[in-house]
């Protein structure tokens, strides 16, 4: 591993706890709702893909159909998300975020967007849209492979 590498996690492990384990300093959803990475992905995954089955989301998230089912069920229970009989299939279900959960997402959104800008500012601008570059690419290779 080299010195680089370390001084990279370092780096990710910091921006991860203060930005999803601390809750004082950058509160997640503005406050509304603790921080739970599977539910805040699957809020914005039916966000971006309502109507989707329990199958889509699982596979979205990379995570088994049973867990995909138990985050469903939890947000449901806490009004974000609801079932209804799927048009494409009558024995399957639809998943969508109810008003409540298209708030919280949009609450999600704000806090993530603001955190961002926190991040950027402590690079100079002409730093700034290179950075963007760059992290973009790294997210993308993670998908791609």
């Amino acid at each position: 591993m080299t010195a680089a590498t370390e001084e990279m996690l370092s780096g990710i492990r910091t921006i991860l706890r203060t930005f999803t384990v601390d809750e004082t300093r950058f509160p997640p959803a503005e406050g509304r709702i603790k921080y739970n990475s599977i539910d805040f992905q699957t809020l914005y995954f039916l966000e971006a893909t309502p109507g989707c089955s329990n199958a889509e989301l699982a596979r979205h998230l990379g995570v088994r159909p049973t867990s995909a089912q138990s985050t469903c069920d939890r947000l449901i229970k806490r009004a974000f998300v609801r079932r209804e009989p799927s048009d494409a299939n009558l024995r399957a279900v639809a998943l969508f975020l109810t008003e409540e959960g298209r708030s919280v997402v949009a609450a999600i959104k704000r806090q993530d967007l603001a955190n961002c800008e926190r991040m950027l500012a402590a690079l100079p601008a002409g730093q700034r849209a290179t950075f963007v570059t760059q992290i973009t690419r790294i997210a993308d290779s993670l998908l791609d492979g």
